[in-house]
């Protein structure tokens, strides 16, 4: 990720002001020494592309470090990006083009997961990123991911991330916010990064059970009461393996799945749904137990 946004600072066109960077990362969970000798391999003190700012937070969650990242800068545009993800050439260019509409106030860009492996083919299919596009225009949408994400600074002033005892999801009640408020969301597709799928047996569960929890808690928020039927749980799953079903079956060659490996691609989405079914068993039984016992 370093080495791409580097190089793409040297080739934005002509920026009117030097752009600023704001690493932020919790002290308490990794070694700031590591964080800067990373950082500083390709952002050396002798590059002039950006002003780099090493940030230490103290215990601040996803949603929170992007808040405090916004509240350090004073440039028109802030843009986030997580450090899993990979842009492509001319993702910065994009989402700074689309800018120049001055009634543009929110682009996202596209996230994918790159099906290089089998397990990334999966999840190419079934998670909830698209599967890679290579349509370059800017059009309007109805949510956008954290991951990959541009507002202009007085908007997200009115409008951060909200605080919510979801482990994902606040981008999701941000953007239904910003539609309500008749802020429009737009999506560059050129603007593209890649996704690395979840790593580890513990990860895979661990997402899987707070994506149920979060299924649940942001239900409740949308039904206006709070509440959340038990028999969503199943409806949710039966729409989630329908859905992924009619995805393997239209873009599983796309991704290089044969109909044997299919079978198999679709057993890891089956057993994917089925923890997060019991995620949201578990969170209409106690709110809080899957963030207890399997915290992520």
């Amino acid at each position: 990720m370093l080495r791409s946004l580097q190089l793409q600072l040297q080739n934005i066109r002509r920026p009117s002001t030097v752009p600023k960077i704001f690493f932020l990362y919790d002290k308490f969970t990794i070694d700031g020494n590591v964080v800067q000798q990373v950082i500083h391999e390709d952002f050396p003190a002798s590059q002039n592309v950006a002003l780099v700012h090493i940030t230490p937070s103290e215990g601040l969650r996803y949603y929170q470090q992007k808040n405090a990242g916004a509240m350090l800068s004073t440039s028109e545009i802030v843009i986030f990006l997580d450090c899993d993800v990979i842009p492509e050439p001319g993702w910065l260019q994009g989402l700074l083009d689309a800018f120049a509409d001055k009634n543009v106030n929110v682009v996202a860009g596209e996230t994918y997961i790159e099906p290089r492996t089998f397990y990334g083919r999966a999840f190419a299919l079934f998670w909830f990123f698209h599967l890679r596009d290579l349509s370059d225009d800017l059009r309007q949408s109805h949510f956008f991911h954290a991951n990959n994400v541009a507002f202009r600074r007085e908007i997200f002033q009115r409008y951060p991330f909200p605080e919510l005892s979801t482990y994902r999801g606040q981008c999701s009640v941000l953007g239904r916010t910003l539609l309500a408020n008749g802020i429009a969301i737009h999506v560059q597709m050129r603007s593209r990064v890649s996704h690395p799928c979840p790593l580890g047996i513990r990860y895979f569960v661990g997402r899987a059970l707070n994506n149920g929890r979060d299924q649940v808690l942001v239900s409740g928020m949308d039904s206006g009461t709070g509440h959340v039927l038990w028999r969503s749980v199943y409806w949710n799953f039966s729409n989630s393996m329908r859905r992924t079903w009619l995805k393997f079956r239209l873009h599983g060659r796309a991704v290089g799945l044969n109909p044997l490996t299919s079978i198999a691609a679709y057993g890891i989405a089956f057993l994917y749904f089925s923890i997060k079914a019991a995620g949201e068993v578990a969170t209409l039984a106690q709110p809080n137990i899957v963030k207890r016992i399997f915290p992520i």
